[in-house]
């Protein structure tokens, strides 16, 4: 949506997904304002048992993919916000994780509950899914070999691991974050901590549960709020049963969106952050933006938006021990303030668009080039 919002102006742009397509909704989830008429938007139909599902991605990949295909040549530059994409031509693709990555994913994420498990655990059974979704997908008769085009990686870190693993060249854009509200002075921050972002095992809810459960017996009397919808998922079920058991110190704030989730960073001291290995981290990104002093693990592009060793922990044990020592300090406490306000400006939004809107005049340039030098 951001890259949309950067475009509009200087280009005329479409917006392709699989299922319905609402503005507005978008608009007010992202903070983007992006009116009908200023953008096309091209819905690809997929099929009522895949539309709704929280199973079936690659299925549903394949079938937008394949619908995608007979929309391509309307346009000049491709732009792919999820990944690299087969477009049978080079464009340009944001890298946002490695769940592409089959043999990474294994090593990384925890397999999630339910009928799901089957599918990432029973390596036979995967191994037909996927064949089955690549069979959907199909190829391009006029796909061209080698380089995707440019990709654009959320990090650092993932940047070097896609080097490493798959050989591709790509260059570091960082993720908008969009915060409307001011941050309270400090003084006035509750002395919560806060986690969002999608309720799934991969995020390792329960790890942060018990490293607060650890600062607590320490002495701190912290609270945790979750944000996110614990409702659809049997990892979100599960997760509520084990919040239940703790006690009221564990607030379950449900789906917050727009001002009311910036407010509720805003009005909070702390975030924390347990998915390892993350590609880059929104959620952490958006905490220090309301102005949150936020904790991760030690590995991953989370690492790499806090920039601050007294933030990062590597086992549950030193996380406790980083934890108390902020909790323990006002001067460090007001020292990692700052840096982390510094921090925060590398993920504003002008500074998405601006180098997203510079990305793209390149591209286009290149790609003249490339059609002059074989038309002579």
């Amino acid at each position: 949506m951001w890259t949309l919002q950067a475009l509009k102006r200087d280009y005329r742009i479409a917006l392709i997904a699989g299922g319905r397509i609402d503005l507005p909704a978008l608009n007010a989830f992202y903070g983007t304002s992006i009116a009908p008429e200023e953008c096309e938007t091209v819905e690809i139909a997929l099929p009522w048992p895949l539309a709704r599902a929280d199973w079936g991605a690659a299925i549903r990949g394949a079938l937008v993919g394949r619908g995608m295909r007979r929309h391509f040549d309307r346009f000049d530059v491709l732009i792919n916000s999820y990944n690299i994409a087969d477009f049978g031509r080079p464009g340009i693709h944001f890298l946002a994780d490695f769940s592409w990555d089959e043999a990474l994913r294994r090593s990384l994420d925890p397999p999630p509950p339910g009928p799901r498990k089957l599918l990432h655990v029973n390596t036979p059974l995967r191994r037909l899914y996927l064949m089955l979704s690549r069979a959907i997908a199909g190829s391009r008769p006029n796909k061209r070999p080698g380089s995707p085009g440019l990709v654009l990686a959320n990090s650092n870190w993932s940047r070097d691991l896609l080097r490493r693993r798959h050989g591709i060249d790509s260059q570091v854009l960082y993720p908008p974050v969009a915060m409307r509200v001011e941050p309270p002075p400090r003084e006035r921050k509750l002395d919560r901590f806060v986690c969002l972002g999608r309720i799934s095992p991969e995020k390792r809810i329960e790890r942060m549960v018990q490293v607060l459960r650890g600062v607590r017996a320490r002495g701190h009397d912290v609270s945790l709020h979750i944000v996110g919808d614990t409702r659809q998922t049997a990892y979100g079920r599960k997760l509520e049963r084990l919040c239940r058991a703790e006690g009221p110190w564990i607030v379950l704030e449900g789906g917050r969106f727009g001002e009311a989730k910036a407010r509720l960073l805003a009005e909070s001291a702390f975030g924390i952050h347990a998915c390892r290995a993350e590609a880059f981290g929104i959620a952490v990104a958006e905490m220090i933006s309301a102005g949150c002093i936020a904790f991760a693990p030690a590995e991953g592009g989370p690492a790499e938006i806090l920039g601050h060793d007294a933030l990062l922990y590597r086992n549950d044990e030193e996380a406790v021990e980083k934890i108390c020592a902020v909790l323990r300090s006002p001067a460090l406490r007001a020292r990692l303030g700052e840096h982390l306000r510094r921090q925060a400006g590398k993920f504003s939004t002008g500074n998405f668009m601006r180098q997203i809107r510079a990305t793209v005049e390149e591209f286009l340039r290149a790609s003249y080039r490339e059609r002059d030098t074989a038309g002579a």
